[in-house]
C-alpha cells in the first residue's frame, strides 16, 4: 500500500492529537462552554473546597433543579437523577451568613456581585423565587454562585447545597 506523504502528515497529527485529548481527560481535564465560570480548559484539583474555589457537582435531585432541567437551564447528563454537572463559584461555607431576597444574595452583609434574582428566564417564563433570611451554614453546606453571568442558575435560585453533591475543585488548565 503507497500512502503520500500528506495522508501520512494528517493520519499523525490526528494520531497526536487523539494521545493529546486523551490524555486531558484522563488526567481530570474539563471543557466548559457554559456562561456560569469563565469558558476554557479546566482541570481537577486536589485542594480545599473555600470560599472562591469553582467546584464541579451534581445537582441534588430537588424540585428546583428539576424544573431547572425542564427549562433547559441545566441539561441531563452523568450525574444521578439524569442531571448534567454544574460549574460555580464557591460563595459561602460553614458559619457564613447567607440573606437572598429580591435585592440579589448577601453574604456575611455583602452583596454578591451580579446576583439580583430574575424574574423570568429567557423565554418568558417565571423563575420561582428564593427567600433567606441571615441563615448561618451548617458543616456540610455550601452556597455556589456565579459572578460571570447574571442570568446563571445558581444558588440565588436553589440556595445552598449538601458538600457531598461536589465533585471536584477545578481551576483553569494552564493555572
Amino acid at each position: 500500500m503507497n500512502i503520500n506523504k500528506p495522508s501520512m502528515l494528517l493520519m499523525s497529527i490526528a494520531a497526536i492529537l487523539l494521545l493529546v485529548c486523551g490524555g486531558f481527560f484522563t488526567m481530570g481535564g474539563i471543557v466548559n462552554t457554559r456562561s456560569t465560570i469563565p469558558t476554557g480548559l479546566y482541570r481537577k484539583v486536589d485542594e480545599p473546597l473555600t470560599i472562591g474555589k469553582i467546584v464541579v457537582f451534581c445537582p441534588p435531585n430537588k424540585p428546583e433543579f428539576q424544573a431547572a432541567r425542564d427549562r433547559g437551564a441545566i441539561k441531563p447528563g452523568s450525574c444521578p437523577d439524569n442531571f448534567d454537572n454544574m460549574m460555580l463559584k464557591v460563595a459561602a461555607k460553614y458559619k457564613n451568613k447567607v440573606t437572598i431576597n429580591d435585592s440579589g444574595v448577601m453574604v456575611n452583609d455583602v452583596l454578591y456581585p451580579q446576583s439580583k434574582p430574575l424574574a423570568q428566564d429567557r423565554e418568558g417564563r417565571v423563575i420561582p423565587k428564593l427567600k433567606l433570611d441571615n441563615y448561618e451554614l451548617k458543616e456540610n453546606e455550601v452556597l455556589l454562585m456565579s459572578d460571570s453571568n447574571d442570568d446563571s442558575f445558581d444558588g440565588r435560585y436553589f440556595g445552598v447545597i449538601d458538600v457531598g453533591q461536589v465533585d471536584s475543585v477545578i481551576r483553569p488548565f494552564l493555572q
